[in-house]
Parts: C-alpha cells; sequence; structure tokens
C-alpha cells in the first residue's frame, strides 16, 4: 500500500462538548484543503461524550464531513453504548469518505480510574479499508507488548496508536516504538497523542508518522496538523521551512547560548541541520557525518556540511555523500573572510553550487573578527552560489555592511532570525521581500516567536512574496535544488556504533 496523505490533528482536551464538536470540524476542513486523505483524531477529541449507541449526533458529523470532504476520518476513543450488548466501552472508529462506519475498535487495557466506568473489548480486529487493512490501537493497547504481537499477525497496512505521552521520556518511547512498529509490519504506524490536561493529567503531544522503519512526520508540543505523503510530503506546521535549524551534537562555543534537544522535535515544514559547535571540534568531517546520519532518519531534513578553514577536501568529501551545502562560521578560528584559509574553499564550493549559510552579526568572538563587509572578497569569488547570511548582522552597523553586500551581489539572501521588526521593514523597503527567507535561529524556544515577528509583515507583501518568504524560497534552494543523485547517495550511509 502506498503512503495516503495522512493528517494528525494534535488538540487538546475540551470540556464543552459542541465546542470541541466544532473545533474537530475545522481540523477536518483544514486538512482537506491541504489535500489529506486521511485525518487521525487523538484520544478524547470530543471529550466526555455522551455514552450513547452509535451512530449518533456527534458521530453524524463526522460522516458528513467525510463525505462532504472526500476523505477518511480515524478517530480515537469515543465514549459508546456497544450496540449488541449495551455495554459501556470506549471505542475508535473509522468513517470512510462516504460516510460509513466500517469498522470499530473497542479499548482493551483500561488507566485504574476507568475501569469501574467501562467494559474492555474482546481482542484486536482488522478494520478494511480503501487503503488497506487498518488496525487502532487505543490508550494503553498501544503499549502492550502481548496486543501489538495480535495486531501484527493481521498484517496491517497500517496501525493508528492513538495513545498519548504525558512527559519527554514516554514521547520518545512512542516514537521509537513507531519507527521499529512500522519496520516490524513493512508499513505505516501513525501516533496520534492528545494535548494538554485531562483527569489530573498533563498530556505534552507528539504526533508521528512512520513508514517502514523511517521516521516522515513529527511533532512537538505546540497544536499542529501534521501530513504526509511518500516520501516528500510536507510537514504542516505553519506551513514554514526553517534555514538555522541547530542541533548540538556538540558543546556549544564559549558564550554561544543553546539548548540541547532530541532531534526528533522539529517546529517547521523541513529542516536543515547544522552545528556551529562543530567548527571548534578537532573531528569536524565527524560531526558532518552524524549530521548526515540524522538527516537520513527523516526525508524533511537535510544535513550542511561544516566549512573548515583550509579543509576544503573534508568539505568536498561531506558534499560528494549528499550535504545540500555548506556553513561557515570562520571568526570562530580567528579567520577573517578574506583570508587564504577561508577563500581556499571556494573552488570546492563553487563546483557543488550548493548553497552558504553564513554567520553575521555580533558572536562570541571579539567583534573585529565579525564584521559581514569582510565577506565582500568572498562572495566574488563564487557568484553562481546561493549565499544567506544568518541573522542578517542582527543589529547596525553590521545589518548595514549586509545591506550593501546584498546590494551589490544578487546571490546574497537575508535570514530573518534575531533581526527587529524594525529592521525586518527596512530590509524590504530597501531590497524588497525576494532576498529575504525565513529561518528561527534553531534555539529550543525561538520558532513562535519568531514566527509571529514574520506575521507582523503581511501587510507589507503580496500573497506570493509571503509564500516565498515563509517557505518557498527555502524550499527551493536547499530541497528542490539537491539533484537526486546527490539525494540517493543519502540512502547508503550507515550508522556507525
Amino acid at each position: 500500500m502506498s503512503i495516503p496523505r495522512i493528517a494528525i490533528c494534535q488538540i487538546a482536551y475540551m470540556r464543552e462538548l459542541d465546542k470541541a464538536l466544532t473545533r474537530a470540524v475545522e481540523c477536518i476542513r483544514q486538512a482537506a484543503s491541504r489535500g489529506a486523505e486521511i485525518v487521525v483524531f487523538p484520544e478524547w477529541f470530543l471529550g466526555l461524550n455522551p455514552v450513547e449507541v452509535i451512530p449518533n449526533r456527534f458521530t453524524d458529523s463526522l460522516s458528513i464531513m467525510a463525505r462532504e470532504l472526500g476523505l477518511m476520518i480515524i478517530t480515537g476513543s469515543l465514549r459508546v453504548l456497544d450496540n449488541e450488548s449495551i455495554k459501556k466501552q470506549q471505542k475508535g472508529l473509522v468513517i470512510e469518505q462516504d460516510g460509513t462506519i466500517v469498522g470499530t475498535q473497542a479499548k482493551i487495557i483500561f488507566q485504574p480510574t476507568e475501569r469501574p466506568w467501562f467494559e474492555p473489548g474482546s481482542g484486536i480486529s482488522v478494520i478494511h479499508t480503501r487503503f488497506g487493512r487498518l488496525v487502532i490501537l487505543l490508550g494503553l493497547d498501544a503499549l502492550d507488548g502481548d496486543l501489538w504481537d495480535n495486531a501484527r499477525s493481521y498484517q496491517p497496512d497500517m496501525v493508528v496508536m492513538a495513545t498519548s505521552p504525558r512527559n519527554v521520556a514516554e514521547r520518545n518511547q512512542l516514537q521509537e516504538l513507531a519507527v521499529s512498529h512500522s519496520l516490524d509490519i513493512q508499513g505505516t504506524v501513525v501516533v496520534s497523542p492528545l494535548l494538554g490536561r485531562f483527569a489530573g493529567q498533563n498530556y505534552i503531544g507528539g504526533a508521528v508518522i512512520s513508514h517502514k522503519g523511517r521516521l516522515l512526520s513529527m511533532a512537538g508540543e505546540e497544536p499542529t496538523l501534521l501530513l504526509t505523503e511518500d516520501p516528500q510530503a510536507p510537514l504542516i506546521q505553519l506551513g514554514v521551512t526553517d534555514v538555522s535549524y541547530y542541533i548540538p551534537l556538540t558543546p556549544a562555543p564559549p558564550g554561544l547560548a543553546c539548548h540541547a534537544r532530541r532531534a526528533i522535535e522539529p517546529e517547521a515544514e523541513k529542516k536543515l541541520l547544522l552545528d556551529w559547535g562543530a567548527l571548534l571540534t578537532h573531528e569536524p568531517r565527524l560531526i558532518g557525518q552524524q549530521l548526515l546520519h540524522v538527516a537520513q532518519d527523516n526525508p524533511r531534513w537535510l544535513a550542511l556540511a561544516p566549512g573548515i578553514p583550509n579543509q576544503s577536501h573534508d568539505l568536498e568529501s561531506l558534499l560528494e555523500q549528499g550535504a545540500a551545502g555548506t556553513y561557515l562560521y570562520p571568526a570562530l578560528h580567528h579567520h577573517l573572510p578574506y583570508d587564504p584559509e577561508v577563500l581556499a574553499l571556494t573552488p570546492v564550493i563553487s563546483r557543488f553550487k550548493r548553497p552558504v549559510v553564513i554567520h553575521t552579526g555580533p558572536g562570541p568572538m571579539p567583534l573585529r573578527w565579525e564584521s559581514p563587509i569582510f565577506w565582500d572578497e568572498f562572495l566574488q569569488k563564487i557568484p553562481d552560489v546561493p549565499v544567506i547570511m544568518v541573522h542578517a548582522g542582527t543589529m547596525p552597523p553590521f545589518w548595514d555592511e549586509v545591506i550593501m553586500l546584498a546590494t551589490r551581489y544578487p546571490q546574497v539572501y537575508l535570514e530573518t532570525s534575531l533581526l527587529s521588526v524594525e529592521l525586518l521593514q527596512r530590509t524590504i523597503s530597501l531590497l524588497g521581500p525576494n532576498r529575504l527567507i525565513f529561518g528561527s535561529g534553531g534555539a529550543e524556544s525561538h520558532f513562535l516567536e519568531e514566527w509571529q515577528k514574520l506575521e507582523s509583515l503581511k501587510p507589507l507583501v503580496s500573497a506570493v512574496e509571503w509564500a516565498e518568504l515563509s517557505g518557498q524560497r527555502a524550499k527551493k534552494l536547499f530541497f528542490d535544488a539537491l539533484s537526486p543523485v546527490s539525494q540517493n547517495k543519502l540512502t547508503v550511509i550507515r550508522r556507525q556504533g
């Protein structure tokens, strides 16, 4: 079975039932507008719905949406009365695109607080859909080894694990289970968690889509909609491409603040992986290899190669292995951009013509090493290579120097993170929006702040310009530009150890 376009509506418990139903309908419409073929909800997405036989007015509303929009809906648990036994149960439903409920799955294992109120299901069942054989595992069912063995025996094409982690350790466990289970069945595993507080517990989200042992889409703790198709569909979460994501595989340079985090918590649609700390290690090539290994786990990620002064051979090797470009910060080595050791990298960069990400603006090093204007000679030597100046200088006078370089060199783009709204507005007035690329700056807490800042620019640009600025330009420069041959090389890299 090919992977359909799957949307996961990672939403919070809501006490008001009608509001919860309205929100679910809105999520379905949003998913349909993005081309989803399947919409998946977590447990308790309709709150404490009345215990009724199905179909009822709530499931009818979902059926109407499925029929109207031509998609399949998979629910987390709803409180129901079993049609035959009239026992109280929690069931997940599968509603086909014609609005028909084609199958249900009753929850089997309950929390202690649930046991007095509900009857467990009799076992795992397989539901036949137009996308193949489907199994739903609700709550604790998704974590039980015996139930998994039972589910696997049906040879499902897709398994939905509607279960919700309460902490990072549980979320990481679920993500790893999704990967291993999808490899086990050679199919697709979807994790659809609840987000927020319910029944005295706080749930942190972390939706996942995995296929045949590969993570395709993941979400962190913000409400989100994930969407995937095989193999390069977008992860829809504000719909942007972050060009400055930071995964610290090494200790941060002194004075350069960053926060360690797992690499499987993206905020944006597509990611470029880089590690500024690698530039100070004794084996930056090894860090480059590790970044390639991390990128291999998700087709939405690409790794950049660290560019070390006078180490063009290592840079060439990483680019040959599929690195999507390079990132440079020669000030960390007490080099200026026009030093021969830095200029020695330009023949390799020119040959591959993959983008260069450059740190600009005040950093941890003395300011005399940080001045952007010193990149002038370097830029002259790579006229056909896109150059993204991260932070765009951050503040005057560095911002003024970046503007001067961008005016002189049409291949230069300015990344938006850490710029004030005022400087972003002035940049648009001087250069237009076509030279800007959104980036979050990479730190764990920056994404929403940077995105909100970017949204303030909407009145200044057209809808097409906004799409380019907020994601499409970075996607074209990095993801669309990387040749199929280079992309294929990523698949032959193997993890060490």
